[in-house]
């Protein structure tokens, strides 16, 4: 693999301003789900609108990104994760800006979703872990972790920026201020630090030594055909789809217990710190073990929190455990899922393999807050919800058992070179 020689210390020398560049990024990506929430209740005063029906944003963003996710990922096979991860900052950031436009209109405010979700699939995490990965090999899993802990990082400061905007200036201008500004940093960093193989230059390096240029890997069929690649995907699938309900409607359901707004936004923000220690501790424990027991457990921490929201002993204690044991398992799961294809697949069509889970991971997220938001306008309560998100996790949990050992795989040398099979595994 690119750089495989190097130490987990020159790597991190090398390429840290990546880092920087790619976990600030990817927290505007994911700052979209994280502050819907806070959103929500000054949308319903304003327009009148059911939370299912403001929830159906989100679906149409998950939706898009379904179906244009895995053609996305062919291209950033081809040109890399910079130009991409630029221009789609820039537009991402322009058109989340036109939210403030919403004039109660809900064919104007799909619309609206329509546009900036087309924009934003350019910023997904598989854009962000192909760059980190093509530069990282040693240190892969402590890099993945950094940057996905953009995830995080929107989970913390998404609630807390969006509801002191909104207290201050109005929702209207929070959506104006939060899409310029956090986009529009994300950019600029981007241009000046985000280089990955391709911009680095080191495919050409590589094709001059004797390789046709393209790095190692499965190709597209075989990753179809391997039982390891379509069991993480349907986990994450699962995950997903659960995932999603709960976390949009997290500050509504923590506010149904009887805590106040403020507290619960900030029960809320707390799950982003859980998120990156998961993240961290997940990326730091895969750079050094293989096997199932952290993946596994990664997982399943997900399940006991949906368990400790229903909220059985009426305490906050018992709510911030299960909040955070829902960040931990959402920093974690991602960053497993992620660094384990980046091994067992290989980095060859690594934007259309990662890009299909993770479109497949959006179709989850698309009707997630739509089924959450209808069971509470259904039932009047999110019970229904947590009871059917808790062993959906285990289950989860289980397909990750009994992977195997990492393959090694061999660079092809030509373009006729369709099968490039995987090494022995060490």
């Amino acid at each position: 693999m690119i750089e495989a020689e190097r130490t987990a210390l020159q790597e991190w020398k090398a390429h840290w301003p990546l880092i920087v560049a790619g976990l600030v990024g990817f927290s505007f990506y994911s700052m979209v789900t994280y502050s819907l929430g806070t959103f929500m209740e000054p949308l319903e005063k304003a327009f009148g609108w059911s939370r299912a029906e403001i929830s159906v944003g989100l679906t149409i963003f998950g939706l898009t990104a379904t179906f244009v996710g895995p053609p996305m990922g062919a291209v950033l096979d081809r040109i890399g994760s910079r130009r991409i991860a630029l221009y789609g900052l820039i537009l991402s950031g322009a058109t989340f800006s036109l939210f403030s436009l919403a004039d109660g209109s809900l064919t104007q405010w799909f619309g609206l979703w329509l546009v900036f979700s087309l924009c934003s699939v350019a910023i997904k995490s598989t854009v962000w872990s192909a760059g980190t990965s093509s530069v990282f090999s040693t240190s892969r899993g402590l890099a993945l972790a950094a940057v996905l802990s953009g995830s995080a990082l929107g989970q913390v400061f998404a609630p807390l920026i969006a509801n002191a905007l909104i207290q201050s200036q109005g929702w209207s201008e929070a959506y104006l201020y939060i899409g310029l500004g956090w986009a529009g940093l994300g950019a600029l960093l981007v241009a000046l630090f985000f280089h990955d193989a391709h911009a680095l230059g080191q495919r050409q390096a590589a094709a001059a030594k004797g390789g046709d240029g393209r790095l190692p890997g499965l190709t597209i069929a075989e990753a179809c055909r391997d039982s390891r690649v379509i069991r993480i995907a349907l986990a994450n699938l699962l995950m997903a789809f659960a995932g999603a309900g709960v976390t949009v409607h997290l500050v509504p359901l923590l506010t149904e217990t009887g805590m106040t707004r403020g507290q619960a936004v900030e029960i809320a923000a707390s799950a982003g710190v859980a998120g990156l220690v998961g993240k961290f501790l997940a990326g730091w424990l895969l750079d050094r073990f293989q096997g199932s027991l952290v993946p596994v457990g990664s997982f399943a921490i997900g399940g006991l929190g949906y368990f400790l929201l229903l909220d059985t002993f009426g305490t906050r204690g018992e709510l911030l455990l299960g909040t955070l044991c829902l960040g931990f398992a959402g920093g974690a799961g991602l960053q497993v899922s992620t660094y384990l294809i980046s091994r067992y697949a290989g980095l060859r069509n690594f934007g259309a393999i990662f890009g299909t889970i993770a479109s497949a991971m959006m179709a989850g997220t698309s009707f997630g807050p739509l089924l959450a938001g209808a069971i509470h306008d259904a039932t009047g309560s999110y019970t229904g919800l947590l009871w059917t998100a808790a062993p959906v996790m285990f289950v989860c949990a289980m397909l990750f058992a009994g992977l195997g050992p990492y393959p090694r795989f061999t660079a092809p040398t030509s373009p006729d070179d369709l099968s490039a099979q995987p090494a022995p595994a060490e």
